[in-house]
């Protein structure tokens, strides 16, 4: 105990001590954990070798971080309009299949001439009846999705009680959810809907201040840029779910650029972070157009959004650090031949020979209420009364290979660790003490293996009384925003918390009524 705003923090047995705890508590009290039940690890398929989604997530996000604009005939527009990509295919990856058929056959051109068909109505939609067009495609989506998954429900009594207490929690404060979805389409700050590459989900929201136009107008410097992955179980999420964050950080004078992605089960977690890759690749190539300093951009994610933003915080670094430590073998052996200047950051940038952006290029990174381990969740949703081998759909099967924690065990993070350390910015964990969705121990262990593997630069903040939606609907509601808290320290430095205290704002419900929603969420 160091003072009475700090407070005992014993970790549990499956955790060892960050570099650096940060232990904050809404209430006096002393916080322990204690009591926990003993998880076993499972080790991945391939042990500590490689996963092949590890590998071929490598391959994936070299070629995404190596695009631009033109590569998929899209301009980005300050006026939120942007054309539909001319190269329709659905994703680097390949979402039309292994088994593909020849560009130019019939039914390639079908499917393309379908999906020019589609976007433009839809981006006719938008255009003129963008809450219809919205909802409309929430229903189908909706739909589709219980379709598709009708089969996983096993445990129809805890998901009937579970879905219950969520359509209360939503009535509850469906007033305050309709104020955001007002300002949400009718902010005329808002930048909606901006195409950053070829899939359906691959699109993108900017939150721009009066500050970014009095840059554009040469009346201002650049302001700082904050790259959010929202939540959504990887299922339901949304770009929109950025919107009350959006909405805020504006009133600090910073961008906030919301990422969507596809959503199981059109897509598998390899797409999903594919997705965020691209869309991270085009905040750094274009939101100087917006008046964006992309030299002071961080980058956070929350749930299933600071799962798939860590994935590629670390797969990127790993990208990086293996093209240094070439480099470095080259010089050694004194050969003539050149390493792949793309994630060297010390020499000239030009055209497709390099990144679009590197893990250097950010601030921080900021990770709340992250499943970080999938194969560790699986016991706990079981628990619950849910389907545990969910993760495996999701996942295809190598649930090791699409954790954040599993893959730093692999051959090549043990080769190159020591240079990937060097090379990520600062990680900062929050999590909240009573989230029911996802247990505290998912970042207190992600946490501890960060530092077991030599990355040192991490932060544990485990709060008190907090729940898996608190950061993110009811804290900002009462007008208390952990999210801003986090976040504009980093971005301004010194004298942030007093920018804070100085733009409080009145809560949209009572404080009561906001802790019982909280109370009935089943997060």
């Amino acid at each position: 105990t160091t003072n009475t705003n700090k407070h005992t923090y014993t970790m549990g047995p499956r955790a060892r001590k960050p570099s650096a705890i940060v232990e904050v508590a809404n209430t006096g009290g002393t916080v322990t954990e204690t009591d926990d039940e003993e998880v076993e690890t499972p080790r991945n398929e391939d042990g500590e070798g490689s996963s092949s989604v590890h590998r071929n997530l490598l391959k994936v996000l070299r070629t995404v971080s190596q695009e631009d604009m033109d590569s998929f005939g899209m301009t980005p527009d300050p006026d939120g309009v942007t054309a539909s990509p001319i190269q329709k295919e659905r994703s680097v990856s390949g979402a039309l299949g292994a088994d593909a058929e020849q560009p130019h056959s019939f039914r390639t051109r079908s499917v393309a001439a379908f999906w020019r068909g589609h976007d433009a109505l839809e981006d006719w939609g938008y255009r003129n009846f963008p809450v219809v067009t919205d909802l409309f495609n929430l229903i189908v989506y909706a739909v589709d999705l219980a379709i598709r998954s009708v089969r996983w429900f096993q445990f129809g009594v805890v998901a009937v009680f579970l879905g219950f207490r969520l359509i209360v929690y939503a009535i509850m404060l469906l007033p305050g959810f309709l104020k955001i979805f007002f300002e949400y389409y009718h902010d005329q700050r808002i930048q909606r809907r901006i195409r950053f590459g070829p899939a359906e989900r691959e699109y993108l929201d900017i939150y721009v201040p009066k500050e970014a136009w009095a840059c554009l107008k040469g009346e201002g410097p650049p302001v700082p840029v904050v790259i959010a992955i929202m939540g959504g179980a990887f299922i339901i999420g949304h770009r929109g779910y950025n919107a009350q964050l959006g909405l805020r950080l504006m009133d600090f004078g910073v961008i906030t650029v919301g990422i969507d992605y596809r959503n199981f089960p059109r897509a598998k977690i390899p797409d999903m972070v594919e997705d965020v890759g691209r869309g991270v690749r085009w905040v750094f190539q274009n939101i100087h157009m917006y008046g964006g300093d992309p030299k002071n951009v961080m980058l956070m994610g929350q749930s299933a959004g600071a799962h798939l933003s860590a994935m590629l915080l670390l797969e990127h670094g790993l990208l990086e650090a293996m093209e240094r430590s070439r480099n470095k073998e080259l010089e050694v052996n004194g050969s003539t031949d050149t390493a792949t200047p793309c994630l060297t950051r010390g020499g000239a940038r030009s055209g497709h020979d390099i990144d679009a952006w590197s893990v250097t290029d950010l601030k921080g990174y900021i990770g709340i209420s992250g499943p970080y381990d999938l194969i560790k969740l699986g016991p706990h949703l079981a628990s619950r009364g849910l389907y545990p081998k969910i993760v495996d759909h999701i996942t295809n099967g190598d649930a090791g290979g699409c954790s954040p924690e599993r893959i730093l065990d692999t051959d090549d993070f043990k080769r190159h660790s020591k240079a990937l350390s060097q090379l990520l910015p600062h990680i900062h964990l929050f999590h909240g003490y009573k989230d029911k969705a996802v247990p505290v121990w998912a970042s207190s262990d992600f946490a501890a293996k960060l530092t077991t593997e030599g990355i040192t630069n991490v932060t544990l903040d485990l709060r008190k009384d907090m729940t898996h939606t608190y950061p993110v609907i009811e804290g900002p509601m009462k007008r208390h925003d952990p999210q801003v808290e986090l976040i504009l320290p980093v971005l301004f430095g010194p004298g942030a918390e007093k920018r804070i205290e100085e733009s409080s704002l009145p809560p949209m419900f009572p404080i009561w009524l906001l802790n019982l929603a909280g109370a009935v969420s089943p997060f």
